[in-house]
């Protein structure tokens, strides 16, 4: 009995981190020739329409882009198309303590806080196939409260772990 009731405590509390937890995952397309990519052109995703966050996105890509040698291009001949996907989810956190002796009466609590997630994935798409090569997509707990440094650090966080496997490298 002891080891069920501290085995669904520890479970409860661990379903809380497990949610605050950033997820980081990339895939790509194997055929393509990565090193012909030179420049890019921002196309429309499912953009964000808080303009401020949609600007730090859109620095934080060109920030990474610029360091793996790539230029922007307005018009005209492009290799690559780029676009960013936002999206946001609630999840619930389950906070849980017990106490109590050994033998006798146990009492314990638990708390449930909605939080949100935030899902951020780039694509990018060989200019002339239209097909997507690489995605890469980063997925994270949102504070609503978190002042505007905080967001833009995080945003770049964000971009700098997604295009961290970028190129990829075919095994």
């Amino acid at each position: 009995m002891r080891i069920a009731t501290f085995a669904t405590i520890a479970g409860l509390a661990l379903l809380g981190t497990i949610v605050c937890a950033q997820s980081v995952t990339y895939d790509f397309d194997r055929s393509a020739n990565f090193t012909r990519f030179k420049n890019y052109t921002w196309v429309r995703g499912t953009n964000l329409s808080d303009q401020l966050n949609h600007q730090r996105i859109m620095r934080a890509v060109d920030a990474q882009l610029t360091a793996r040698g790539f230029s922007r291009v307005e018009t005209g001949n492009t290799d690559v198309l780029v676009a960013y996907h936002a999206s946001f989810d609630k999840n619930l956190q389950i906070n849980a303590f017990g106490s109590g002796p050994r033998i006798g009466l146990r009492s314990g609590t638990a708390t449930v806080e909605e939080i949100v997630v935030g899902t951020l994935a780039i694509d990018m798409m060989d200019a002339q196939t239209k097909n997507i090569v690489w995605r890469g997509m980063a997925t994270k707990e949102l504070d609503a409260k978190a002042s505007p440094e905080k967001k833009e650090k995080n945003i770049n966080k964000a971009a700098e772990k997604i295009f961290k496997n970028y190129p990829p490298v075919s095994r």
